[in-house]
């Protein structure tokens, strides 16, 4: 289990930012145009407080709680098992480990203030899946003869998320719940592997 709390976010930062807006606001520029000669309604203003102001907004605004953007519960299994003995399996080695991760926030709705600045709704995030992968290994060793002389050789297969989901991992949501951002899956690999001891 792990647990995140951000805080003291962007603190010169956003005095700086808020203080342009507010002497945009005072001067009178927050209302020119950015573009007249090609009709843009955009003003200064609204431009500074779409790519400015409500970034810091939206930062400052999960100072003091737990960061939903980071996997809350891990777990992690592994087990092996080896055959020896008198049994007619010996040597032989099966094993597997399963990895599972918990829910993740991947965006959040927004929220607009009277003063037209834009705050994301911590209470309500839309939430990437579970993700649950797997390994499985297999491996037979046993003492050989090479040049009259007694060595260990194992040959082990190895398949690397031979357990999970093949479909796009989400990654990031707009503010009306649409992913705009994937991740590919974990990929399959196979390993053969031969070792010698001696």
């Amino acid at each position: 289990m792990q647990e995140t709390i951000t805080s003291g976010t962007a603190v010169v930062a956003s005095e700086y930012v808020i203080g342009v807006a507010e002497n945009l606001k005072k001067t009178g520029l927050a209302n020119v145009s950015l573009a007249p000669n090609w009709g843009d309604l955009n003003t200064i203003g609204s431009n500074w407080n779409t790519f400015q102001v409500s970034n810091v907004i939206k930062a400052r605004a999960k100072d003091g709680a737990a960061s939903q953007e980071q996997r809350k519960h891990r777990v992690n299994l592994l087990t092996s098992y080896h055959f020896g003995g008198e049994s007619p399996l010996k040597g032989l080695t099966i094993g597997g480990a399963l990895r599972w991760q918990s829910r993740i926030a991947i965006g959040y709705p927004n929220d607009i203030n009277p003063d037209g600045t834009v705050t994301p709704i911590l209470s309500r995030p839309f939430m990437g899946p579970e993700e649950l992968n797997g390994d499985v290994w297999v491996s037979y060793e046993r003492p050989i003869k090479l040049f009259d002389k007694a060595i260990g050789w194992k040959i082990q297969l190895n398949v690397s998320n031979a357990i999970g989901d093949d479909k796009y991992i989400p990654v990031l949501a707009n503010p009306d719940g649409q992913i705009v951002v994937v991740r590919n899956p974990p990929t399959q690999e196979w390993f053969l592997t031969n070792s010698f001891s001696f």
